[in-house]
């Protein structure tokens, strides 16, 4: 497991750590400003933002200069957030990946980047909260195995309908991660090569995902959440919209889903989806609780020192 800071983020008293989830803000360069004011930031212990702050950056956008102006609409948010001085944890998304998302809190006292690391908060001297980061290193996350790639792998009596699907690609994939199942095995299980190119490059992602999640939360002794921008597959808010071309199959991150339920982690706080949703996952351990705030989602959530999780939404009038 990644080594967490020497120096608790932050200290509550408790009983519970209480977090302010923001996710997918996707501000625009112009337009309404996002009305930092009404969010309660102080009566939270901590401010996580999962991703996705604005719509474009400079690296992506159709100019520099587009790029630079949403950024300096995001700077602002963060800005304003830093003032309230509360600690902000920013996990990168797709849309403010790494780089940009370093940009957009540079020098601000109260705002950290969260990615590929861990921070702990320390509760009343008695335990403390791990909080780990899984965010995007750059615009396009493509999940290591695309359930609509393989409508046809085998559902048993079921229905082939896209739960289906998705249900027998965790299987299979879950057993390939825990060695059950050779890459040969998998792939005839997907009903494709072994040396087909695109199944391939998706199991040396699935692969090298995987073990970065196992490292960054495997083997903690303390409550621990996972922030991710991305979903963990096969959860109900990781279904892809009714203007896509996939229609209702699953596209959340298969490394994610079967890491946490290797783990044992406690929670998973992710958006992406722009899907609000609270689920439970089995784990090794009993089940880990998976939550979404939805688009330009705003949630209360309290964790407790058993692990055990708390979900409020919060309505901010925007847009």
């Amino acid at each position: 497991m990644t080594e967490p800071d020497p120096e608790p983020l932050c200290s509550v008293e408790g009983p519970t750590v209480d977090l302010l989830v923001v996710s997918d803000l996707h501000l625009r360069a112009t337009g309404a400003r996002y009305p930092v004011g009404d969010l309660p930031v102080e009566t939270h212990d901590i401010v996580l933002s999962l991703g996705d702050v604005i719509d474009e950056n400079r690296e992506h956008a159709k100019s520099v200069s587009a790029g630079e102006a949403y950024e300096e609409r995001g700077r602002a948010f963060l800005e304003r957030l830093d003032e309230r001085g509360v600690p902000v944890l920013a996990v990168p998304g797709n849309h403010d990946p790494v780089g940009c998302t370093r940009r957009l809190n540079e020098g601000l006292a109260n705002v950290h980047s969260l990615h590929g690391g861990t921070r702990n908060v320390a509760v009343g001297g008695d335990w403390s909260l791990t909080v780990a980061g899984w965010g995007c290193e750059q615009f396009d996350f493509t999940p290591a195995l695309l359930s609509p790639d393989y409508p046809d792998i085998p559902v048993g009596d079921d229905a082939q309908t896209p739960d289906a699907v998705a249900s027998a690609l965790l299987r299979a994939a879950g057993q390939y991660l825990a060695g059950d199942l050779s890459g040969t095995s998998l792939a005839d299980r997907l009903g494709t090569e072994a040396t087909n190119p695109s199944f391939e490059t998706a199991l040396a992602r699935l692969d090298a995902r995987f073990e970065t999640l196992v490292e960054l939360v495997g083997g903690a002794d303390s409550p621990t959440v996972v922030a991710s921008h991305v979903s963990p597959f096969d959860v109900p808010f990781d279904i892809r919209g009714q203007h896509s071309r996939d229609g209702d199959y699953h596209f959340g991150s298969v490394a994610l889903r079967v890491a946490l339920a290797a783990t044992g982690v406690d929670a998973c706080l992710s958006g992406h989806t722009h899907q609000r949703g609270l689920t439970a996952i089995p784990t090794t351990g009993g089940h880990s609780y998976a939550h979404n705030p939805g688009d330009a989602g705003v949630s209360s959530v309290s964790i407790s020192r058993d692990g055990s999780l708390r979900a409020e939404q919060i309505d901010v009038a925007w847009r």
